[in-house]
């Protein structure tokens, strides 16, 4: 067995327990309210925290990464589809970093 299929076996014995213990310990048990509606907003908390550092420097220019990311948020928010606002996103950091040339 290689060094990274034991570190991947390993990786599996630690995070797997974590994830179903919870199931068999609570079994039908309810929530309350306010603590369902928090874990229910930890995974989008944990995306945004991952994605926004990334999505300022991804065309290599903070000015035109930043005005894609705006068009993008503000496409989004109009409740638009995910393709519209990824092409909004994409095409303001185009034209921004085109017209700064």
């Amino acid at each position: 067995m290689t060094k990274y299929m034991l570190l991947a076996v390993l990786m599996m014995m630690v995070t797997a327990p974590s994830r179903i213990l919870p199931i068999f310990l609570l079994g039908d048990r309810k929530l309350p309210p306010f603590l369902e509606a928090f874990l229910s907003c930890i995974p989008y908390a944990a995306l945004g925290a991952l994605i926004f550092p990334d999505v300022l420097y991804a065309s290599g220019d903070l000015k035109s990464s930043a005005a894609g990311a705006l068009a993008a948020l503000v496409l989004s928010w109009l409740g638009r589809d995910l393709l519209i606002v990824l092409l909004g996103g994409i095409a303001a950091a185009y034209l921004t970093s085109f017209l700064a040339l």
